[in-house]
């Protein structure tokens, strides 16, 4: 009988711990998202048998490392990260399954990434100085020198700084004349602007890319921003479906191109942040290279649509200002008052559409000119 209690008592251990299923961290972890099913590699390196010691590498679980971002033990506390190490501690190394996906993750190094995007934003950036440069040449705004030094060029400096934020950055005059055409509008440039903004202050207080509490401003920012520049887009979808003129005769592909971008840049940074917080981790970090590359993209075609009139007609306006003010002083500007640059082929569409419709038969000896 004693034998037999002693057995039972040598036996429930074990029926306890048949009972309790082997915990499974890096399962359910968000580490499959970038190292793989099975730790042998994704878009991010194997980790199966980690090379360094238990301290190192909960250092760079809590603070990440390159393009890892932290891991706050809210979302895995330390007993799961002593568990998660002994884990892969215990995996099988098969270097068969290392993915092809980790030779090019490999690529995208924190310091590589910040080389692709100088590069995109160097190349975008000298086709909008040769841009504005082309327009201000329009303008004739060379012309004014010799009234602005008698103006004062800091009190000109001032006038257009100000017309840069009122008429640029407001948008006073569409503000003025239609305003449901303003909010609209302004969905997408105070989006753009608060994305901008966001990516600025997560590179100052969270470079880690530590996952942040939807409540904290550096989720709301970004979260509100996209989608106000997604309802902005859609919005401009619709236009470009029924302006008949909205075609300007030069930049129509790549306009949609460029919107196109837009719209899937929006939507897979939305879709980042949504399924990070979901179990299909393996989807991360591939929709997160799509978003950087439809950004990229953004960059560079933008000097080429007609959406770089974000920052031509603040400028051109800008300079409108200037020779009022200095006109308007008394001070002779030594020629003629002439209008600056405008959406002259959207005009001349129209002008030549009113011309067939009155006066059909003549349609084809009228010739329009623009002078800027």
């Amino acid at each position: 009988m004693r034998n037999l209690a002693l057995a039972l008592l040598l036996l429930v251990p074990g029926l306890a711990h048949a009972e309790s299923p082997t915990r499974d961290v890096y399962g359910t972890s968000s580490c499959m998202g970038c190292h793989g099913m099975s730790a042998m590699g994704g878009l991010g390196p194997p980790i199966v048998r980690p090379k360094i010691e238990r301290e190192a590498f909960v250092k760079v679980v809590r603070n990440g490392k390159g393009m890892m971002p932290a891991t706050p033990a809210s979302q895995l506390s330390d007993k799961d990260v002593d568990e998660l190490y002994r884990e892969l501690n215990a995996k099988q190394w098969k270097p068969d399954e290392i993915p092809v996906a980790f030779r090019v993750g490999g690529l995208l190094s924190t310091k590589n990434v910040a080389l692709i995007f100088l590069g995109a934003s160097l190349l975008s950036a000298i086709f909008i100085v040769r841009g504005i440069n082309y327009w201000v040449g329009l303008a004739g705004f060379k012309y004014m020198r010799p009234a602005l030094r008698r103006f004062g060029r800091f009190k000109a400096f001032g006038v257009f700084v100000r017309s840069l934020i009122v008429d640029g950055l407001l948008v006073a005059s569409l503000w003025k004349s239609n305003k449901h055409r303003w909010f609209m509008h302004a969905l997408m440039l105070y989006g753009m602007i608060g994305l901008a903004l966001a990516d600025v202050l997560i590179q100052i207080y969270n470079p880690t890319r530590a996952d942040l509490a939807l409540s904290d401003p550096l989720k709301i920012l970004p979260i509100v921003s996209g989608i106000a520049v997604l309802v902005g887009v859609a919005y401009v979808m619709v236009r470009y479906k029924t302006d008949d003129y909205i075609d300007n005769g030069l930049t129509l592909g790549r306009d949609y191109l460029f919107v196109t971008l837009l719209f899937h840049t929006v939507l897979s940074g939305i879709l980042t942040l949504v399924i990070n917080r979901t179990t299909a981790f393996g989807w991360v970090m591939p929709i997160y290279i799509y978003h950087l590359l439809c950004v990229c993209a953004l960059f560079v075609s933008a000097p080429f649509t007609r959406f770089q009139h974000a920052w031509i007609v603040p400028i051109m306006v800008g300079l409108n200002r200037v020779t009022d003010a200095v006109t308007a002083s008394g001070i002779d500007i030594g020629f003629v008052r002439e209008p600056a640059p405008g959406r002259h082929h959207k005009s001349e569409r129209i002008a030549l559409d009113v011309i067939r419709r009155v006066a059909p038969d003549q349609a084809d000896d009228v010739k329009l000119r623009y002078y800027p």
